[in-house]
């Protein structure tokens, strides 16, 4: 037996079994348990009617973006290598999907600036509270405790920028992105750049942002041969599909003709045509045991997978009772995850919307009893997807608080509601379907980065070093993230080129890179 288990069939559990597979040699088995029926998560693309034309229903991310960071490069490297690239479509940098987004405060959507040319007519409302925060962040030495080893980001931005800053502007994006309050987050974990600048120096955010920017670097140089290496493999691959690159630099985001569910489909469908992988579906794993020289993987029904090791894409909460009590880890279990409301409203028309754009976002300033968090405007972020039809699609983000329940008919009312009183739609959508996505944002919240270096120890207690883990409980939720950790961990972390290595203990948690990331 030489093999690795691989829990969880997400598209952080896909990505990490097939980057094995392509490494691994085929006398090695890869097994991937997913509980549910379906693979993918919560990427899930649905095709719907409107009236008689079919629209695209998304249920979880939408869009992909572009751009030269290593998790923007690791997903269209993916996308190459899977030979999706006929599928791609895109949102060119030219388009108003890419220069208009919205913010909607005093009653009406605030276009946000996107550079210099768009000061020209002024700070919209939400915005104006901006000159006056940078002002006070470069004339106002720092005020931090040095007691404290993080705070929340209302807290930082409260007191280096001004409370307007954050409850017009920052709430917004860390509402859209995580579905929870500013006055929760980790000021370390999500804005650590400038939580760093202000930890380290004494003269403001803005001004000691130069002095991070000289430590990353210093930071990168142990990095250098991969990045290197890296480069240069990305620069072969530009060589043999010009085309394509030079159609994903054009675009500032790009997607799927027939969605995100695309991605997952083709990592699925790659994964069964290899001989020695196997991929069980509506099987959940029910407990882990080290053994003598491998893990063992039990399952619901009974059946056992052994293997000498095991990587757990699972959210983290499951994954803590899978190892019995003898060593619980309570920042595993209590890790908090926000749940939302996905309601994907369709019209037979187009235009509906009052304005052209990606879409808005909802400010604590501005929240309301309906919960909204922001609105995409699906059909002008990526007109291709309707394939000529007379259809404008929208998907309104709800957020569901803890330990409430909702129900499908009370978030499509609020939806309604929702796009009533922001963009004045009044007309009946032609096909309305919501999708309560229950526990599905993990929470970086205050004293993150301190637990997780707990959870990195705890791995390493666990299955004699035979355990891992990948997912977005740890390297970030998007889905370029999770991506980036499973290729980071099978590709530069994992021993895998010889046979005596696959069978030894790894030792390896998966956590290595990213806590020392958080380094001060």
């Amino acid at each position: 037996m030489t093999g690795f288990t691989v829990l969880g069939g997400g598209i952080s559990g896909l990505s990490t079994a097939w980057y094995l597979a392509q490494r691994l040699p085929r006398t090695a088995t890869i097994t991937v348990i997913e509980g549910s029926d379906r693979l993918g998560g919560w990427v899930r693309s649905e095709q719907r009617s409107a009236g008689a034309a079919a629209v695209l229903a998304e249920k979880g991310p939408r869009t992909l973006r572009t751009g030269t960071s290593r998790e923007a490069l690791a997903v269209l490297e993916l996308v190459d290598d899977l030979g999706l690239r006929d599928s791609v479509v895109t949102a060119a940098r030219t388009s108003a999907a890419a220069r208009n987004r919205f913010i909607y405060y005093g009653g009406e959507l605030n276009r946000m600036p996107t550079g210099l040319a768009s000061l020209i007519g002024g700070l919209p409302p939400a915005a104006r509270c901006l000159a006056s925060g940078i002002w006070r962040d470069l004339t106002t030495r720092s005020t931090r405790d040095g007691s404290l080893a993080d705070e929340s980001i209302h807290s930082f931005v409260e007191r280096r920028f001004g409370a307007a800053v954050d409850d017009n502007l920052a709430s917004a994006v860390m509402r859209g992105i995580y579905a929870a309050d500013t006055r929760d987050l980790s000021a370390r974990a999500l804005l650590f750049p400038f939580w760093l600048a202000d930890r380290t120096g004494s003269t403001g955010v803005l001004r000691g942002l130069a002095r991070v920017a000289k430590l990353s670097r210093a930071r990168n140089a142990a990095h250098a041969q991969r990045d290197l290496a890296e480069r240069n493999a990305h620069a072969e691959r530009r060589r043999r599909n010009p085309d394509f690159w030079e159609k994903v630099d054009a675009a500032s985001m790009y997607s799927f003709g027939d969605g995100m569910q695309t991605l997952a489909d083709a990592l699925a469908a790659s994964l069964r045509a290899c001989p020695n992988v196997r991929v069980l579906t509506g099987q959940p794993a029910v407990a882990l045991h080290a053994k003598e020289d491998c893990a063992e993987v039990a399952l619901a029904g009974g059946q056992a997978v052994q293997a000498h090791h095991v990587i757990s894409t699972l959210p983290a909460p499951r994954l803590a009772p899978l190892l019995g009590t003898a060593d619980p880890s309570e920042a595993l279990a209590s890790m908090p995850y926000s749940s939302v409301a996905v309601v994907n409203v369709a019209y037979a028309a187009r235009n509906v919307t009052p304005v052209d754009g990606f879409g808005y976002l909802v400010p604590r300033a501005s929240a309301t009893a309906s919960g909204a968090l922001g609105v995409v405007f699906d059909s002008h972020a990526l007109p291709p997807q309707d394939r000529g039809a007379d259809v404008e699609r929208l998907t309104v983000m709800l957020g569901l608080p803890s330990g409430t329940s909702a129900t499908v008919g009370a978030v499509e009312e609020a939806a309604l509601q929702t796009l009533r009183e922001h963009l004045r739609i009044s007309q009946a959508p032609a096909d309305m379907d919501a999708t309560i996505a229950a526990h599905c944002i993990p929470t970086y919240t205050v004293g993150y980065v301190d637990r997780l270096a707990d959870i990195h120890s705890w791995v390493s207690r666990q299955l004699n070093g035979r355990l891992s883990v990948v997912g977005a409980a740890y390297g970030g939720p998007a889905v370029p993230q999770c991506v980036l950790h499973a290729r980071d961990l099978v590709n530069h972390h994992l021993r895998l080129d010889a046979s005596s290595a696959l069978e030894a203990p790894q030792n390896v948690t998966g956590l290595e890179e990213i806590v020392r990331g958080f380094d001060i």
